[in-house]
């Protein structure tokens, strides 16, 4: 009677947790569904962008293409990108990426790591309030190890007072665990430099060496490509320049993969893993049918214009407000019609030269 009662009572369980189980999933699909069915508009030109630039006719773009569908993504999305050194938590990758969904175009600046930033009135008195010890100015690569306890939120808004823009998202990688994602996806093919790359520090565990020429880079290729700067004559100038093609083979390569897809679950383990992001999974529907869209040959890049100067006694690299101001314009409030032809980069070209030269 006992084994009877015992067996009666494990199949009711069984039963009763399939049905719960079941019904819980129907939930989570109801609870999801009309959280997307009853969202609201994700993009808003004049909340996210403070600028004469914004035009009327993109402010009706907008509003035609997110009226089709909720699934549809916005116009243009702004991501700070920064690659951190755990060990000393500094940002010695930084750069502002504006997606264009309409054009399938990506601008691309990058902040060098030694750029000088300065605080003053309120956004030194929000400084201090989370770091009391903090100094009036830094090197950027250097604000989030001062603010760390902010998250990357005070960075964030150090970036968009610097270059005068509105940031979306915020997208941080350890540059240790950078060799993981590159690993995850099978490699990048690059061209190194010419006389290849090859440098020691024992301290950082930090060893290269690379010879000249395209080849496939795994992860721990990649890191010291990405990483390198003593031997280059221009150094963190230089390394820009690195990262930025790096970042649009990076892309590129992914983009056109078989391995994206077979690979799909180690790429998002190391994403979750080692990405920290405020860029949640309720975002995520708008910008799948987009991915596609992302046309390689558009990629524009460019570093922020400015001259090396030396502050007592520190060597920085300060930006030059005018051509940065161009740059900007161009990059982040541009044109979004896919039927019209981009700015010309005629000036963008002459900014890049004059600060390489400098």
């Amino acid at each position: 009677m006992e084994n009877f009662e015992n067996k009666y009572k494990k199949k009711f369980l069984s039963i009763f947790f399939t049905v719960f189980s079941v019904f819980f999933v129907i939930l989570l699909f109801i609870f999801f569904g009309f959280k997307f069915l009853n969202a609201e508009p994700a993009y808003d030109p004049t909340k996210q962008r403070d600028s004469t630039l914004i035009t009327e006719k993109e402010l009706k773009q907008q509003t035609e293409q997110t009226s089709n569908s909720i699934f549809t993504p916005p116009i243009r999305t702004n991501v700070l990108i920064t690659g951190v050194d755990k060990q000393e938590n500094l940002t010695d990758v930084l750069m502002v990426a504006s997606f264009i969904s309409t054009t399938g175009q990506i601008n691309l600046i990058s902040i060098p790591r030694d750029t000088y930033i300065s605080y003053e009135g309120e956004s030194l008195k929000a400084l201090r309030e989370i770091n009391s010890g903090a100094p009036r100015y830094m090197k950027a690569n250097s604000v989030y190890a001062y603010t760390k306890k902010s998250g990357m939120e005070h960075l964030k808004s150090t970036i968009e007072d610097l270059l005068g823009i509105k940031i979306d998202y915020y997208v941080k990688v350890d540059l240790k665990a950078f060799k993981s994602i590159v690993d995850a996806v099978g490699g990048i093919y690059f061209d190194v430099p010419k006389g290849g790359l090859k440098y020691s520090d024992p301290t950082q565990g930090l060893y290269i060496n690379l010879k000249e020429g395209y080849q496939l880079l795994d992860g721990e290729a990649a890191e010291g490509l990405v990483r390198f700067r003593k031997g280059y004559a221009r150094q963190d100038l230089q390394r820009v320049e690195v990262q930025q093609q790096f970042i649009k083979e990076f892309i590129s390569q992914v983009l056109s993969k078989d391995t994206l897809v077979n690979n799909l679950g180690e790429i998002t383990l190391s994403l979750i893993k080692y990405v920290e992001t405020d860029f949640s999974v309720s975002d995520l529907p708008k910008y799948l049918t987009s991915i596609t869209s992302i046309d390689t040959s558009k990629i524009k890049t460019a570093t922020l214009p400015g001259t090396p100067q030396t502050i007592d006694g520190l060597s920085y690299y300060v930006s030059n407000s005018n051509d940065t101001k161009e740059i900007v314009d161009e990059f982040f409030y541009g044109n979004t019609n896919p039927e019209e032809e981009p700015i010309s980069q005629t000036t963008l070209e002459q900014n890049e030269s004059s600060s390489v030269s400098e």
